[in-house]
């Protein structure tokens, strides 16, 4: 084979290669020209709510009652208040811990719920519609059927912050002999749960 003829195989193949190498170099810039716009949305936040609750008795106690007599009788309140801000269910229950004694048989034991009244004085106490009464039994009755979130008595349902109900709470000693010499302790617990 000549030169010259060797010289123009080159030549051909590099014009070749030249030529495949720029159409595929069109044909990858033409796939990738086109219009083209964005939106965004920047600065999304997420915050969860809270649930709270306390109440007025400035960790006092409610009932130091001794001396009892058939017939003796007596009323308290306290005034919980919701500071949370997420829609909630308040209940109220003891705890089987919190109870004790044998004198609840023979204690008649009403709980009310309303409003005005503060801690132990019951002064301006309203209660709810329909009498707001959501206990009426032996304080016995009321520490073994109370007992947790899910078992516990009580309609509020709050849902803003500075929401408040009164729970008003009155004994009455029975007239029953077999109630001398006895005593009973109980403690008092409200939760909130988000509904």
């Amino acid at each position: 084979m000549s030169a010259t003829r060797k010289r123009t195989g080159l030549k051909t193949a590099a014009v070749l290669t030249t030529g495949l190498v720029a159409s595929a170099l069109v044909i990858w810039f033409s796939s990738y020209a086109a219009f083209t716009a964005t939106t965004s949305n920047s600065g999304n936040t997420f915050n969860s709510g809270s649930v709270s609750i306390t109440d007025d008795d400035s960790n006092g106690v409610l009932f130091t009652v001794s001396g009892l007599k058939p017939g003796d009788t007596g009323t308290r309140c306290i005034e919980v208040t919701f500071t949370g801000n997420v829609a909630s269910s308040v209940k109220l229950y003891t705890t089987a811990v919190s109870y004790t004694g044998t004198l609840g048989t023979y204690i008649d034991f009403v709980v009310k719920q309303g409003t005005g009244g503060t801690y132990a004085d019951c002064t301006g106490f309203v209660a709810d519609a329909s009498g707001g009464t959501i206990h009426n039994g032996t304080l016995a009755a009321f520490a073994s059927g109370y007992t947790n979130f899910s078992n516990g008595i009580g309609t509020w349902t709050p849902s803003t912050a500075n929401s408040k109900k009164t729970y008003q709470f009155t004994y009455t000693l029975q007239d029953n002999n077999a109630a001398q010499n006895k005593s009973a302790g109980i403690g008092f617990t409200w939760e909130a749960q988000s509904s």
